[in-house]
């Protein structure tokens, strides 16, 4: 976990890398919520960005068994770093809020993106041999 005192900054809209080195890839959409198709018939795909991990961990907060004693406090603090990911392309993140992501992520992600994200959050977390 975070233990600097100090701000660091996250490009949010990088691509989250697995442990293969490749990056975490999603079916792209059309607006009717289906794959868009190549022209091999092969669902084009498109990286998946942490912006839209973060998304979706802030958005589960409350949502999850484990969340049933969460008070106001910890939902407004999920609502405030998502509006401050969704208005900017690098956000300055605060340790609690470094935290608190890697707490969110780890609750609603398997753990290839938990990997992925603490690659970006918490570089150091990540030994490389």
């Amino acid at each position: 976990m975070a233990n600097e005192k100090v701000n660091t900054e996250i490009d949010v809209t990088q691509a989250m890398i697995g442990y293969d080195g490749k990056p975490l890839t999603d079916p792209t959409l059309d607006e009717k919520g289906k794959p868009v198709l190549d022209e091999a018939g092969q669902p084009v795909r498109e990286n998946v960005p942490f912006r839209t991990i973060a998304f979706m961990a802030l958005d589960a907060v409350g949502k999850l068994d484990a969340d049933r004693a969460l008070g106001g406090e910890k939902k407004l603090m999920a609502y405030k770093l998502a509006h401050k990911i969704a208005t900017s392309d690098k956000v300055a993140l605060l340790p609690d809020e470094i935290g608190f992501l890697e707490q969110r992520i780890g609750m609603t992600f398997p753990m290839n993106v938990v990997g992925a994200c603490a690659m970006i959050l918490n570089p150091a977390s990540i030994k490389k041999d």
